[in-house]
């Protein structure tokens, strides 16, 4: 496969072995496509993992347990999708009717078995401890503490973004004084103290700078403990994230499945193995974990673009592949998500160049995405019939821009493309 130098460059594979993972590198790394949320303010869930780890070792927890609460720490904002949500969370230090996206990140991550022992600890992180002292819901005191280290310190990060521009190790004491004037039972009182402690120490304050955060949680990032991962179970954690992407606008629920059906479905078409069809539908089904980082009035704005927007809007495939790609045995996933709306004639984004040459893999994902998203409503339109998207897939072919012989495919089996990729199959 030949690509311009200015691209990353991966091929299809004859026979591909099972993937290899990192869970711990999996988990950090896919939090990222969380920390877009914010759009103006990224990296929250690492800005509170951080914090949230410090406050545990000071309060002694084993090594267990401090494993649980980074991870968690990392994922305890999945159920949030906006931005819009991201500053109502952010923008108040206390608000009401904020277990919604508890419960919705718990329920993703009940999901994917690995990460199961994480959902009760996001479930409560926003429960005040007198609450989660007394109620009688099963939980361990390991978790009930974890979830309110995580409650403690999202409300501190919450403090922090309040005032950005201002030097982060000159709010303390604006902070402890919120805290402990507002506790009324909010934090257990050692949690609180250790929160206390360490952020006397200005190393603690100065860690939260953007430069020094990922330095800071390098060591904690992977934990070298590898496992085969099946199909399912890879497919289950790439359908959590892709729901939440997907989540991010009205416009776009179930988009990321069903382009993950749909390309599941062309990659049988096409002749590719089993493992080589689930490894398409992942790549398929993370296609779009960079729109977290597009502001939701982009994504939901009824007219056309203007340039700038525009400009923003073509960034999302560029953020998908960086993201992808620093996941250990992801490299040809990351590309065949990564140039979705690349073009056979190298007019597509955000690579580009007259002499690229796209992978199957790429294409296969190309033509489902566009597939899809003329079958779902639009901001601008309608969702279009079968007959109207075929009429438009073949005068993308004409242009260049998208494989003939892939769109020959769902032509030559359009009622079943169809239905896979709005869902009713």
């Amino acid at each position: 496969m030949h690509l311009t130098t200015a691209c990353p460059t991966a091929g299809p594979t004859p026979t591909l072995s099972p993937l290899r993972l990192d869970l711990r590198e999996l988990i950090y790394v896919l939090s990222g496509v969380l920390d877009f949320v914010g759009v103006s303010d990224v990296s929250h869930g690492k800005r509170v993992a951080y914090m949230a780890v410090a406050t545990g070792r000071a309060l002694g927890l084993d090594p267990r347990r401090l494993d649980a609460l980074f991870e968690a720490a990392l994922l305890h904002d999945a159920g949030v999708s906006t931005t819009r949500e991201h500053d109502k969370l952010i923008s108040q230090y206390a608000f009401l009717e904020v277990d919604w996206h508890c419960v919705r990140g718990q329920d993703l991550f009940l999901r994917f078995p690995p990460t199961a022992h994480l959902a009760p600890i996001i479930a409560y992180h926003h429960t005040p401890w007198s609450r989660l002292r007394e109620a009688d819901n099963g939980l361990s005191e390991s978790t009930r503490v974890a979830s309110n280290i995580i409650h403690l310190v999202d409300r501190v990060d919450a403090l922090l973004s309040r005032q950005r521009g201002t030097d982060p190790a000159l709010m303390r004491p604006c902070i402890l004084e919120i805290l402990e004037a507002a506790d009324h039972g909010s934090f257990a009182p050692e949690v609180l103290e250790a929160f206390r402690e360490v952020s006397a120490r200005d190393a603690f304050w100065f860690g939260l700078d953007a430069d020094a955060l990922h330095v800071e949680l390098a060591p904690l990032a992977r934990n070298s403990r590898y496992r085969t991962l099946t199909a399912a179970e890879l497919t289950e954690l790439a359908s959590i994230f892709a729901s939440i992407v997907d989540a991010k606008s009205p416009f776009t629920g179930e988009h990321s499945a069903g382009v993950g059906r749909l390309s599941a479905h062309l990659a049988a078409l096409a002749g590719l193995d089993e493992e080589h069809r689930h490894r398409v539908e992942i790549a398929a089904l993370l296609h779009d974990v960079g729109k977290l980082r597009i502001p939701d009035a982009i994504l939901d704005k009824p007219g056309p673009l203007d340039p700038a927007e525009w400009a923003t809007m073509k960034r999302h495939a560029y953020y998908t592949y960086q993201i992808l790609a620093q996941i250990t045995g992801f490299d040809e996933i990351a590309v065949w998500a990564g140039y979705h709306h690349e073009s056979p004639n190298g007019s597509g984004y955000p690579f580009g160049g007259a002499d690229t040459t796209l992978s199957l893999e790429s294409r296969i994902v190309s033509v489902a995405d566009v597939v899809q998203a003329l079958a779902q409503a639009r901001p601008y339109r309608e969702p279009l019939s079968p007959g109207r998207t075929m009429v438009i897939l073949d005068s993308l072919v004409s242009a260049g821009k998208l494989d003939g012989d892939l769109v020959a495919l769902v032509a030559a089996d359009r009622d079943a493309c169809w239905q896979l990729a709005v869902g009713h199959a």
